[in-house]
């Protein structure tokens, strides 16, 4: 970073909000576009920026064609910085004081259905190599664990606990859940298991590559996006269509919001609410389906 506070900032980030590395590059990101910003336009400092600079901003980037949603990113992630410069008393304005974010037009994504999600149970959509069973008890994992692309790749053999139902999974800053493991997973773990004592295993992840690496995060994307390409019909097919899933299928079973967090590793009810919204959208479809006068 050019700014010598974004470094110290960059350091708070890691040490005392344990944020991951993709978080602080996302952060520098949108620090260092700030900065490029002011002295282009204005030949001023971060410090030096006031509200309507910081107006500019985003009129500058909505011309851009950015979204609302991206622009509301840029301004949580210099919200957060003004406010450390606030508690440890670095010079500053506080040019985001008193700017709210965009309203923000969220599309639903759809949840897979059911009846779709029962095909990955059948072993002849999976070859039967290691990669086939792999991919399978990856699968089965997303929705049966409501995880995180980040949290399946992370996951070691020793986080699973059979004698208690549970597993461990490491989220977002480190932070740990435990999750129940449906019964139904336990024959695809033992099998999985067993056909990875055939590979050269490099890495404490219980996931790998046939060469016994951890896997990518290209990978699971590009298998999950394979499977679910012959599954379902959903517009949305990629890991985390597989989690909304699981979280929405959970609340139109009568789970409670609360515990629906819980087990997501969301920080904040309004996180999980956004399934509320699916669910009620997809019991206005289905009703919209069955009624003789829905359509």
């Amino acid at each position: 970073m050019s700014h010598s506070s974004f470094i110290a900032f960059e350091e708070y980030l890691r040490s005392e909000k344990r944020a991951s590395e993709k978080t602080i590059v996302a952060y520098r990101t949108e620090l260092q576009r700030w900065a490029s910003f002011l002295e282009a336009e204005y030949e001023v400092t971060p410090e030096k920026a006031v509200r309507a600079h910081a107006k500019r901003l985003i009129v500058w980037r909505s011309k851009q064609g950015i979204s609302n949603r991206s622009i509301n990113r840029t301004l949580s992630a210099l919200r957060s910085y003004y406010k450390w410069c606030e508690r440890t008393g670095r010079p500053n304005n506080d040019p985001l004081g008193s700017i709210k974010s965009l309203k923000d037009h969220k599309r639903v994504v759809m949840s897979i259905p059911q009846k779709d999600l029962e095909q990955l149970v059948k072993d002849e959509a999976f070859e039967n190599n290691f990669e086939g069973i792999r991919d399978q008890f990856m699968l089965l994992l997303f929705y049966g664990l409501g995880l995180r692309k980040a949290e399946l790749i992370e996951l070691k053999q020793e986080d699973f606990d059979w004698s208690r139902g549970v597993v461990r999974i490491t989220g977002k800053r480190n932070k740990t859940r435990q999750v129940p493991i449906p019964v139904a997973l336990k024959p695809y773990f033992d099998r999985y298991v067993e056909a990875r004592k055939e590979v050269p295993v490099k890495v404490p992840q219980i996931l790998t590559t046939f060469k016994g690496g951890k896997l990518y995060p290209s990978i699971v994307y590009n298998r999950v996006v394979h499977y679910l390409q012959g599954t379902t019909t959903v517009v949305d097919k990629h890991p985390h269509t597989l989690r909304h899933s699981y979280a929405t299928h959970l609340l139109n079973a009568g789970v409670d919001i609360n515990t629906v967090k819980e087990l997501m590793g969301h920080e904040s009810l309004s996180s999980t609410q956004v399934y509320t919204t699916s669910t009620f959208e997809e019991l206005v479809q289905a009703y919209n389906r069955a009624h003789p006068k829905g359509s």
